[in-house]
């Protein structure tokens, strides 16, 4: 734990580039100190070899070999002087301080030799440096050697001992070999000095280090660790104390205001946890929290779970799909996890199997840090029993205002049927023979009539018949219109009103219930009928155009169907009333005004749209628009 530790890096980092900084700086010191003791080595063993070359000149002037001999065995003896040599000009060593040397000739390559004879023509001025030379001796240790030329002096070109032509420039090289042992025991003793004291500075600037970052960085990341920690644990009371101003005690007082912000949005979100909570389950209507990919249920209010008879472990160990009957699940699997939606007239079921009509309204949300879905749900089931019972009402209401209409559509038959008995009577009173062809076109009438009759008493009672809502099938559009006239179609022709019925063949079905959907156009037939009356009663002595046009046909994806009439039209102040309940422009007795409301609900139930565009003494016309439904292959 302690290698990851913040005071860890820190000193770690530092000593590096303590040790990098004085590793660096020992090493070029150490370095200038050996180059400068060298140098220094150097020059004193130059001005050692000129004192002796100046001290043996007279004798080599007066050519005194003996004293020569001598003077160089006692330079040669002194300590720290490992050889002294003279070599003329041809490479010969004349003069040692080593006997058995002398007379040995050197090699021009010889590295006593090699500075002047490098090239074809030997130097005869050499710099400093390049009269040195540094190499190891037998013994090991180095050794450092410097010649000194010995130059044609006048005094010795014209002595008449010596035969050295005076364009000889060099007569020989004095050369002297110090030894460097004690030189580099001193920078050994240096290296070892400077060794130790690097060593003891990186100590006690990593102690010094550690000792700051223990004290400014260790110390109050460790309270803020242990300030952190707490927090964690849900200690929000917790305050860390770092009085210094630097960045420690500024992130110690931003750490101590963020815990106090902290423990307001806490009580903050608690309280707000309770309200929701509060709302939530003293909502009025059942509330889901759905998981979004399994339609989980995961939480529900206790309305839901009054409304629909389970258990909370129950709801739990259940799926919001399987409440719903499997047609409407797929529609709510597919719709409700992308976008906030409304579903009217689903049905559910309750845990005793009951039917629950419902209206859901849910919305994709991130709920306590997971992706849910809020499903509110309004029970709709009363409503709908009472729509049905109204409806119901309507029906009864608008065939007691066909009654008359009703009552002559059977009355043809009856009478037809009624000649037809008469007509067998009379044959029998007179003891009359009827022929056999008389009496099978006779009969063939009666039983077309009962037929007749028949179905207009079954059409009355299948249009009677209270129907469910969930009762939704596939309906042609045409069915029901066609329906409507064959109860009313006689009366229109009595009443001199024309029908034109321009019904598009083959049309796509759509969804609804067929004696709700026929109750709507009997409803708009029955008002279009009105109108034209009422036009025909106000223009007394004039002849006015006496219509009823319906029209099908498709639009898009859409079924629309309008119902057109030549009656008395509505004002423009009306259009917008309707549709709405107990409204009429009826006379009181002539009607409910519950007609046009009726059906605007119903063509909302099949999923459509009702409107009106009508023109005071020129007509109305109701449009009516049903999605198309794709009638599944058989």
């Amino acid at each position: 734990m302690w290698l990851r530790s913040i005071g860890f890096k820190l000193i770690a980092s530092v000593g590096a580039v303590a040790i990098l900084v004085i590793g660096v700086f020992s090493y070029v010191n150490l370095k200038s100190q050996r180059e400068q003791l060298l140098h220094e080595m150097i020059r004193n063993v130059h001005l050692v070899s000129e004192v002796i070359r100046r001290s043996l000149r007279y004798d080599m002037l007066e050519y005194q070999p003996g004293r020569l001999h001598k003077a160089i065995d006692t330079i040669g003896a002194q300590e720290g002087i490992e050889k002294v040599r003279i070599f003329n000009a041809l490479g010969e060593i004349i003069y040692s301080s080593d006997r058995g040397e002398m007379g040995t000739m050197l090699d021009k390559s010889a590295e006593q030799c090699y500075a002047c004879h490098a090239k074809e023509k030997p130097f005869e001025r050499l710099t400093t440096s390049a009269r040195t030379r540094i190499f190891r001796s037998q013994r090991g240790y180095r050794v450092l050697g410097i010649i000194n030329p010995i130059y044609n002096e006048p005094d010795c070109s014209t002595s008449d001992c010596h035969v050295h032509p005076a364009q000889q420039k060099v007569l020989g090289v004095l050369d002297i070999d110090i030894g460097l042992a004690e030189v580099d025991l001193l920078s050994e003793r240096n290296k070892r000095k400077m060794l130790l004291f690097a060593l003891v500075a990186i100590c006690c600037i990593a102690g010094i280090i550690a000792f700051l970052i223990q004290r400014f960085v260790n110390r109050p990341v460790r309270r803020l660790v242990e300030g952190t920690e707490r927090v964690t644990e849900g200690d929000r009371e917790t305050v860390i104390s770092i009085s210094s101003r630097d960045e420690m005690g500024i992130l110690a007082q931003s750490f101590n205001q963020m815990t106090q912000r902290l423990k307001i949005s806490e009580d903050e979100l608690k309280a707000s946890e309770e309200k929701y909570r509060s709302l939530f389950e003293n909502d009025p209507n059942p509330i889901f929290v759905i998981d979004v990919e399994s339609f989980h249920i995961l939480d529900m209010n206790i309305r839901a779970m009054e409304t629909y008879g389970y258990s909370r472990e129950e709801f739990l160990d259940l799926s919001f799909l399987e409440l719903c009957e499997p047609k409407e699940a797929e529609k709510i699997q597919t719709l409700a996890a992308r976008s906030c939606i409304f579903l009217p007239n689903i049905r559910h079921r309750k845990k005793d199997g009951a039917a629950l009509y419902v209206n859901i309204h849910s919305c994709p949300r991130l709920h306590i840090g997971r992706d849910v879905i809020i499903a509110n749900i309004a029970d709709i089931t009363d409503r709908i029993q009472v729509e049905a019972q109204l409806i119901q009402a309507g029906k009864m209401a608008t065939l007691g205002e066909m009654s008359a209409g009703v009552a002559h559509e059977l009355n043809q038959p009856l009478n037809a049927i009624r000649v037809g008995c008469e007509y067998f009577l009379k044959l029998v009173a007179r003891k009359q023979p009827v022929s056999e062809e008389i009496l099978g076109r006779v009969s063939k009438e009666l039983v077309s009539q009962v037929e007749r009759a028949s179905s207009i008493i079954n059409h009355l009672r299948e249009f009677g018949r209270k129907s469910k809502f969930e009762e939704l099938q596939y309906v042609d559009i045409n069915t029901p219109i066609r329906g409507v006239f064959t109860v009313l179609g006689q009366q229109f022709k009595l009443r001199q009103i024309e029908i034109q019925l321009d019904l598009q063949e083959g049309l796509p079905p759509v969804m609804g219930v067929l004696n709700r959907l026929e109750q709507v156009f009997l409803n708009l037939v029955m008002n279009a009928r009105d109108a034209i009356e009422e036009k025909q009663d106000n223009n007394t002595g004039e002849i006015s155009e006496s219509r009823l046009t319906i029209r099908s046909c498709q639009d898009g994806n859409n079924v629309v169907v309008t119902v057109s009439d030549s009656g008395i039209g509505l004002p423009e102040t009306l259009k917008e009333r309707v549709f709405e309940p107990f409204f009429t422009t009826k006379e009181v007795g002539r009607g409910t005004g519950l007609g046009l409301s009726i059906s605007y609900g119903i063509v909302k139930d099949c999923g459509g749209n009702i409107e009106v565009e009508s023109e005071e003494g020129r007509g109305t016309t109701f449009k009516l628009t049903f999605p198309a439904a794709r009638e599944p292959h058989p």
